[in-house]
């Protein structure tokens, strides 16, 4: 059976953006965390303000361009895919997930992510992981 996957590159990608592509690197690890709300800061802009961070820990010491990203963080983001719990699943902990290929897209200041992404289990299911976020940043190897 041949599959082929293919990344929609954004025309002018963001600075943080991995523009030469993630395929075949590995999810290893996912993270979320809140932020405490500050109401000494909270001015009547709620969104200016950082409200939560999911992180992907990457492997990409197999992708086919990008090798050195190893760490995405997405800042207010809102998972916009159902049957995907990161928060309480073990879907990430338990088992290698292999990224596929991803496209993004800017609307109204925000981002929006979907990563296509297959688990490698007996079963290899693919999945779409879709997230709209504020702003990301990106940690690379040095």
């Amino acid at each position: 059976m041949k599959r082929e996957f293919y990344t929609k590159y954004p025309e002018n990608p963001p600075a943080w953006y991995w523009k030469r592509g993630l395929h075949d690197a590995f999810v290893v690890g996912v993270e979320v965390y809140e932020f405490p709300f500050d109401y000494n800061k909270y001015v009547g802009e709620k969104n200016k303000y950082d409200r939560n961070m999911l992180t992907l820990k990457i492997d990409a010491r197999s992708a086919m361009f990008d090798f050195g990203v190893k760490e995405i963080r997405f800042y207010n983001y809102k998972i916009l895919t159902d049957e995907i719990d990161i928060i309480n699943g073990d879907l990430f902990s338990k088992k290698k997930i292999w990224w596929l290929a991803d496209q993004l897209t800017e609307q109204n200041g925000k981002y929006e992510l979907d990563i296509l992404l297959e688990s490698i289990d007996t079963h290899q299911r693919q999945f779409h992981l879709k997230l709209r976020f504020d702003r990301a940043e990106v940690y690379r190897k040095q």
